[in-house]
C-alpha cells in the first residue's frame, strides 16, 4: 500500500488527525499565512470526501476536534483575560467553536458553488471570494474585530504589499486561492489523475484502443502525446496568478527611510513607562508624577511622548481638567504628551452617549499650548471592559505637529515661510480599535503617525495585537508608534519598513523616525476604496469565467467575434457600475454614526 493510498483507504483517520494538528500551528493569536493555507487545503480535501458520503457526522467531529486544538492553542494567553479562569476559558470555547463552524461554513458553501458553476475559472475561484467575504463579515460582526479569525496575520511574506492595495480581504483571497491550488496538487497526487481524468476514463479507453488498431496497420503513425486536463491547466493558471502577484514584493523596497537627508524629516518619539523599583523590585503601579517625571526626561529626545492605555485614572469631577493643567506648564515647546487615561462620567452627555457613572478610556495630546487633539476608545474588550466602560461612536481625526528647524538648518532651508515648519500629521487609535479594517477609513489623508496607546494581559496577546496595528499601519501607508503597558506586552514603532518591535515589558524609550518631505498625504488604494470595493473585485474575478463562457456563446451563436465582443464590454461596464455602487455604499457607512441618539440603559 502505497503513501498516496493512505487517505484514499482512511479518509477520516487521515484528516481528523491532520487537521487539528495543524490547527494548533495556524490557529494561534496571531495566525501565520503559510500553515493556515495547509490547513484550509485538507479541509477542503475532507470536505470532498465527507459531504458526497453524507459523512456529516465526521464533519462534526472535524468542527469539535478543530475548536479544541484552537482553545487549546489560546488557552495560556487568555486564562487570565477575565476575572476568574472558568469564565475566561468558557468564553474562550464559545468564540473556538463559532470560528471553526464560520470557516466550517465557508468551506461547504464553496464545495456546493463549485458544483453549481459549469466553468473551470470560477471553480477555481468562486471559494477565495466566498472565503474573504466570509471573514470580512465576520469582522464587521465580531466584537473584537479580527481577532480568532482565521485570517493570517504574520509571515505574509511576498503578499504584504497587497494591504495598501485590498487589505486583509486580499490576503484571505490569497490564503484560500492557495489552498485550491495545494489541495487540487495533493488530490492529483493521491488519485494518480485528475478529476477530468476519472469523468474521461471511459473515453480514453476507447481511444486507446482506437490507436492500438492503427498502430498494428501502419507502425510509421506518429504517437498521441498524453495532454493535460483543463481542470489541470486552470490550477497551473491559478498557481501562476499567485506566484505574479507576489513579484511586486521583489521590486518594492521594505526599508525604513533614512533619518538624515536632504528631502527627509526627522523627528523623535517616545513611550513613557516608567518602573518603580527598589532592588529590581517593582515597589507598585506607577503614579501620574512618575508619568510626568518620566516624560520630562524623554522631552530633550522626542517631539512626541506616548503614554500606555489607562496610565492613569480620575474619579472626581474636574480631576483631569486640573491634573492636565499642571502638567500643561512643564512641556517644552513644540513637545506633546499623549496620556492615555481612564475616567469616571458625572453627568450624561446630551446626545446621549455617555452615561453618568460609567467609564470611558481616552487618549490627550498635550502640548505648552493645552489640550490639542482628543480620542475615545470605540471598541471595548467584552465583559472586561464591555460592562463598566463606555465606546465613542466619534472615528479619529488628524492634528497637524508643526515642526520647526533643527539646530543644523537655517529656516528659509528647512520649509517655506511664512512659518519654516514642516508639518506632520498625526492621528491615533486605542488597543483593540486596531483590529478592524476600517479604523481609519474615514480620514481624509494619509497621516504620518498613529499614536496606539495598549495596556494587554499576555506577551502572546501584546504580540497579536502588535501584529493587528502593524497590518493597519500597512494599510493606510503610515507607522504606528505602539505603546502597551500590560504585563509582557511588547512596544515599539512599525510600518514604512519597520517590522520588529522594540521592547518587551515596562521600560521608557525613545526612537528617531522619518518622513519624506515634502510629505505624500494621498490615501492608499485600500484607505481609498475600502473593504467592499475589494470584495467586488475578487467577485469580479470569480465571474470572469461565466463571461468568457458568456462571450464564446455568443460567437458560436452570431458568428462572429464582434458580438463576443460587445457583450464582454457589457459584462464590464456592469461589474465597473457595481463596483462604484458599493464604494459609494461604504463611504455612507463611514460617515454614519456607530451609535445613534438612543442608547438601551446600563
Amino acid at each position: 500500500m502505497s503513501l498516496s493510498s493512505i487517505p484514499i483507504r482512511h479518509p477520516s483517520n487521515v484528516y481528523l488527525t491532520l487537521a487539528p494538528a495543524l490547527a494548533l500551528g495556524a490557529l494561534t493569536p496571531a495566525p501565520s499565512f503559510t500553515p493556515l493555507v495547509l490547513l484550509l487545503a485538507i479541509l477542503r480535501l475532507h470536505a470532498t470526501v465527507a459531504i458526497p458520503r453524507g459523512a456529516w457526522r465526521s464533519g462534526i467531529f472535524q468542527i469539535v476536534l478543530i475548536s479544541l486544538a484552537t482553545g487549546l492553542a489560546h488557552a495560556v494567553p487568555s486564562w487570565y483575560a477575565l476575572s476568574t479562569p472558568l469564565a475566561s476559558l468558557a468564553v474562550l470555547s464559545g468564540v473556538s467553536a463559532i470560528m471553526t463552524a464560520v470557516a466550517a461554513s465557508a468551506i461547504v458553501g464553496g464545495y456546493w458553488a463549485e458544483r453549481n458553476v459549469r466553468t473551470l475559472w470560477t471553480r477555481k475561484t468562486v471559494f477565495p471570494a466566498a472565503w474573504a467575504t466570509t471573514w470580512a463579515a465576520a469582522e464587521r460582526c465580531s466584537p473584537i474585530g479580527q481577532l480568532a479569525t482565521w485570517s493570517p496575520v504574520t509571515n505574509v511574506g511576498g503578499y504584504s504589499w497587497l494591504r495598501q492595495v485590498g487589505g486583509q480581504a486580499a490576503i484571505n483571497w490569497v490564503v484560500a486561492a492557495w489552498a485550491v491550488v495545494v489541495a487540487d496538487a495533493m488530490s492529483a497526487w493521491m488519485m494518480g489523475s485528475d478529476r477530468d481524468e476519472g469523468m474521461a476514463q471511459e473515453e480514453r479507453a476507447v481511444s486507446l484502443i482506437d490507436e492500438e488498431i492503427l498502430d498494428s496497420r501502419d507502425h510509421s503513425a506518429p504517437q498521441r502525446r498524453p495532454t493535460i486536463s483543463s481542470e489541470t491547466r486552470r490550477t497551473l493558471i491559478t498557481a501562476g496568478v499567485l506566484l505574479a502577484l507576489a513579484i511586486p514584493s521583489y521590486m518594492i523596497t521594505e526599508l525604513p527611510p533614512p533619518v538624515s537627508a536632504p528631502d527627509i524629516t526627522p523627528f523623535g518619539v517616545a513611550c513613557a513607562m516608567p518602573y518603580p523599583q527598589k532592588n529590581g523590585h517593582q515597589t507598585g503601579p506607577p503614579l501620574l508624577q512618575d508619568y510626568v517625571a518620566e516624560s520630562k526626561t524623554l522631552q530633550s529626545q522626542a517631539k512626541i511622548i506616548l503614554w500606555p492605555e489607562s496610565a492613569v485614572q480620575f474619579r472626581s469631577p474636574g480631576e483631569r481638567e486640573e491634573a492636565l493643567e499642571r502638567i500643561r506648564p512643564q512641556i517644552a515647546n513644540g513637545t506633546y504628551y499623549g496620556i492615555g487615561f481612564e475616567e469616571l462620567l458625572h453627568t450624561d452627555s446630551p446626545d446621549g452617549v455617555w452615561k453618568a457613572g460609567m467609564r470611558r478610556n481616552g487618549l490627550v495630546l498635550l502640548g505648552w499650548e493645552g489640550v490639542v487633539y482628543e480620542y475615545y476608545k470605540r471598541n471595548l474588550v467584552p465583559i472586561a471592559e464591555s460592562f463598566s466602560m463606555t465606546p465613542s461612536n466619534e472615528k479619529p481625526s488628524i492634528f497637524t505637529m508643526e515642526l520647526p528647524h533643527p539646530r543644523s538648518w537655517t529656516a528659509p532651508s528647512w520649509a517655506p515661510g511664512p512659518n519654516y515648519t514642516r508639518p506632520i500629521d498625526i492621528t491615533a487609535s486605542i488597543c483593540l480599535d486596531f483590529t478592524t479594517a476600517s479604523s481609519f477609513a474615514g480620514l481624509p489623508s494619509r497621516p504620518a503617525l498613529i499614536l496606539a496607546p495598549a495596556r494587554t494581559w499576555h506577551t502572546a496577546i501584546g504580540l497579536a495585537m502588535w501584529e493587528q496595528a502593524k497590518a493597519r499601519a500597512e494599510e493606510i501607508g503610515s507607522m504606528v508608534l505602539w505603546c502597551d503597558g500590560g504585563a509582557g506586552g511588547v512596544s515599539g514603532v512599525a510600518g514604512r519598513g519597520v517590522h520588529a518591535f522594540r521592547q518587551v515589558g515596562p521600560g521608557s524609550w525613545a526612537q528617531t523616525v522619518s518622513t519624506q518631505w515634502p510629505y505624500d498625504q494621498r490615501r492608499t488604494v485600500f484607505s481609498a476604496t475600502g473593504t467592499s470595493a475589494v470584495l467586488a473585485v475578487v467577485w469580479g474575478i470569480a465571474g470572469m469565467g461565466w463571461v468568457g463562457a458568456v462571450v464564446r456563446r455568443v460567437e458560436g451563436r452570431e458568428g462572429g467575434a464582434g458580438k463576443g465582443v460587445f457583450a464582454l464590454a457589457g459584462g464590464f461596464g456592469n461589474v465597473v457600475v457595481f463596483v462604484r455602487n458599493l464604494v459609494h455604499r461604504e463611504r455612507r457607512d463611514e460617515e454614519r454614526p456607530l451609535l445613534d441618539g438612543t442608547r438601551v440603559p446600563a
